[in-house]
């Protein structure tokens, strides 16, 4: 049996997914930098001031907008993945 060889994109997506990394991390970034909030503490897992509502902007932009898994949203925003599902139904049902 003669192997053909793996075409490069497809080869780049087993290697490294989607690439919904890439898009997830650059999301994060420009809603931070348009919120005035650092990624620090965006992960720092508080809830004071605004970014309850910045975490709430990059979970649905990130789910609705790119696919992202919930596990992958969560290790981005600094929640647990049961919070990222309460965003979810909270903001879809209202």
């Amino acid at each position: 049996m003669k192997r053909t060889a793996v075409p490069s994109i497809l080869a780049a997506v087993v290697a490294y997914g989607c690439g919904h990394s890439r898009y997830a991390e650059r999301v994060v970034a420009e809603e931070c930098k348009k919120s005035g909030v650092s990624l620090t503490e965006l992960r720092s897992r508080s809830r004071r001031g605004r970014l309850p509502a910045v975490r709430t902007r990059i979970v649905r932009g990130l789910v609705e907008n790119y696919g992202v898994g919930v596990a992958e949203v969560a290790r981005r925003v600094g929640i647990s993945t049961s919070g990222v599902s309460k965003i979810l139904t909270r903001t879809l049902s209202s």
